[in-house]
């Protein structure tokens, strides 16, 4: 029987394998092609299975597959611009380790957004490891600790099969609010990223596109106060 999904990927040995698809503010798939355009990273392979939905994704003039990876020298990075139904991204999950188990992977890191419904002066970085080592390397970093709840998603599939194939499985969940795309947030755990592997890039540029949102957000909110007052006054004026 033919299997559901098949990776279209070269053999490289001993990869750093970061994992970003699509999720709560869009932390990992911002993370991610931020990560391979930075870096002028190449695609060199993709995933294959008749549950994708039919479709090419133009970039540049260029068609190209929904879910697909990128490399350079050892780095891969997998990106999706769709949101794969949950049989699928089982499914996915289990052929990436299968191919990390046979390249003898250094790392598996896997990234995603942690919802938290409002804003604070400092986001942090949440995370967890397939193994307690790992968790304390995470620590060190000055990365919190999830001790409780339920990882979703292609990040959670990825954690839990790396954990029983003792692959370095790493999963770190920026804060964001969580109800709009959130450079700043991919920005903050690129910064752990960077601590974890050789990767050396800035992350102004993400900084700078997050300021511009908020500048945004934050004129409309004043503008949707403003139309309050006004409502407000004319209601009052009814009745004076």
């Amino acid at each position: 029987m033919e299997k559901p999904v098949r990776l279209v990927l070269p053999k490289i040995e001993n990869p750093v394998f970061i994992e970003g698809y699509p999720g709560i503010g869009l932390v990992g798939h911002i993370a991610a092609n931020f990560l391979a355009k930075e870096l002028n990273m190449k695609m060199i392979g993709y995933i294959e299975s008749p549950f994708i939905p039919p479709m090419s994704l133009i970039l540049e003039g260029k068609p190209n597959p929904p879910l697909r990876f990128y490399g350079k020298d050892n780095l891969i990075i997998a990106v999706a611009d769709i949101y794969a139904p949950p049989t699928l991204v089982n499914e996915i999950a289990k052929e990436i380790i299968s191919y990390l188990k046979e390249t003898n992977a250094q790392k598996l890191i896997s990234i995603g957004g942690m919802g938290i419904g409002f804003f604070k002066e400092q986001m942090e970085v949440w995370g967890i490891g397939a193994n307690e080592e790992i968790n304390r390397e995470l620590e060190s970093l000055g990365v919190k600790i999830l001790q409780y709840g339920s990882i979703m998603g292609m990040s959670g599939k990825l954690l839990w099969e790396a954990s029983k194939e003792k692959i370095n499985g790493y999963v770190l969940l920026g804060e964001t609010f969580g109800d709009r795309p959130d450079p700043r947030a991919a920005a903050n755990v690129i910064e752990v990223i960077k601590k974890l592997t050789s990767i050396e890039i800035s992350t102004e540029p993400l900084i700078k596109e997050a300021e511009m949102i908020e500048e945004q957000l934050r004129k409309m909110h004043e503008q949707m106060e403003m139309a309050r007052k006004k409502a407000e006054k004319q209601y009052e004026s009814i009745y004076l």
